[in-house]
């Protein structure tokens, strides 16, 4: 793959083709994974519409709280996927990469059934909460366990370089759900044909991934270790961090405002998608460069830049054709959400940057930035509740903390770099 021309071509060759070559391989690396990323994007916009237009309002409901728990599940899962994303690449980084005897990934299974299962007995109570049947329920609780055994693959994958493979199949997910649902619209199986048509798609994925992934050593750590558990603070904590406000003013607003800040969030979310492409292609780069911090600090600085630039192309776009756009995709009903588009989109500005500050700060298993997070969780919560229902208030303390969450993984960064320089110069 592409992407992995860099890390197999021998030193003496990148030198003599200086940087120009060093950029653009890289470049090309990154193209793939840009463009794998992008479509796997419109395959999920394409299957929410496409699932819209084809079930009654009642059921696209139902629908929504199945993909609402495996949505949850992901968070979880995604975390799984960046332990072993850091812990394969280290061990390939420490020449580590004998053929180890653990080849079953039982702490995928034991956790993705052990999830399954809990949301099995809950059900009942689940369903009412989100206005839902059981069977949607129980439909969601099989998925959880194929999300996490995909997510162990794609880590594998990730890890050994082959980031752009790894994409592509989270791509092939979304499209071979795009594929099922034209068949069940056309069989006319209903809610029940869309939901089995994502979970069809969710284990033909993982069948492919897990074989593309099937000669890959496994690592030796787990989940269960200090640097595990660290990594999956900081993956959930910052997920929620970036996803409560929609939550919070659900609760706390009326139906309509809450309604039109979600469909704001969609829009201003889609920035993610830079320092998200950023993180699959730098984490295990990240990894193999911790004795490197001049390297490394090239990638910092080219990940802020990135993300800093497309929040203010975005919010120079929202400022000048929002009311266009939301008129545009969502109709007059959503008036209101055009006034939204930039201050929502300044708010989030340093949380897309901040996201892949948390590239690096997943690499090595910050234990200061798990504690920032955490931090910033209580922070956060406490302030929502006291502002919501006003939105201004609220969006003044979600860039607040955002900021403050940014500035704090830089300073741990440094801290980390220079302590790691000293310790190199000791030895």
């Amino acid at each position: 793959m592409a992407e992995q021309d860099d890390e197999r071509e021998p030193k003496a060759v990148r030198d003599a083709d200086g940087l120009g070559g060093h950029f653009r391989s890289h470049a090309r690396g990154l193209s793939a994974v840009a463009i794998a990323s992008i479509i796997g994007m419109l395959a999920a916009f394409g299957f929410q519409i496409g699932s819209a237009r084809y079930l009654a309002p009642a059921d696209f409901g139902l629908l929504s709280a199945f993909l609402v728990i495996v949505s949850v599940a992901a968070i979880g899962s995604s975390s799984l996927q960046n332990i072993v994303t850091v812990q394969t690449a280290a061990e390939i980084a420490l020449h580590a990469a004998a053929p180890k005897r653990r080849r079953v990934p039982w702490e995928a299974i034991t956790i993705g059934v052990v999830g399954g299962a809990l949301v099995a007995v809950i059900s009942p109570w689940l369903a009412r909460a989100l206005d839902t049947t059981p069977v949607v329920v129980l439909a969601a609780a099989v998925c959880i366990p194929l999300s996490f055994l995909f997510a162990d693959a794609l880590g594998l994958l990730q890890g050994a370089g082959d980031v752009a493979r790894a994409v592509w199949w989270s791509t092939l997910s979304l499209v071979f759900r795009v594929v099922a649902l034209v068949i069940v619209a056309v069989a006319a199986a209903g809610l029940v044909g869309v939901i089995g048509a994502v979970v069809l798609a969710t284990a033909l994925a993982v069948v492919g991934a897990a074989w593309s992934a099937r000669r890959i050593p496994r690592p030796t750590g787990g989940i269960f270790t200090v640097t595990g558990l660290t990594i999956v603070l900081l993956t959930v904590s910052f997920a929620w961090l970036i996803s409560s406000d929609v939550l919070f003013l659900r609760a706390g607003a009326a139906e309509t405002v809450a309604g039109n800040y979600a469909a704001v969030t969609v829009l201003v979310k889609a920035g993610f998608l830079i320092p998200s492409t950023l993180s699959l292609y730098l984490l295990p780069r990240f990894v193999r460069n911790r004795d490197n911090p001049a390297l490394s600090r090239v990638g910092v600085f080219v990940t802020l830049g990135a993300s800093c630039a497309t929040s203010i192309a975005m919010i120079a776009f929202f400022a000048l054709f929002g009311s266009w756009l939301t008129a545009l995709l969502y109709g007059p009903a959503f008036q209101q959400a055009a006034g939204l588009l930039v201050p929502v989109s300044l708010a989030y500005l340093p949380w897309m940057a901040a996201q892949g500050m948390l590239i690096k700060m997943t690499s090595y298993g910050s234990r200061g930035g798990a504690i920032v997070l955490v931090a910033a969780v209580i922070a956060q919560w406490i302030a929502f509740t006291i502002t919501i229902p006003d939105i201004t208030a609220m969006l003044w303390w979600l860039g607040g903390i955002g900021v403050a969450v940014l500035a704090s993984f830089l300073v741990l960064d440094s801290w980390a770099t220079r302590r790691r320089v000293a310790e190199r110069t000791i030895q």
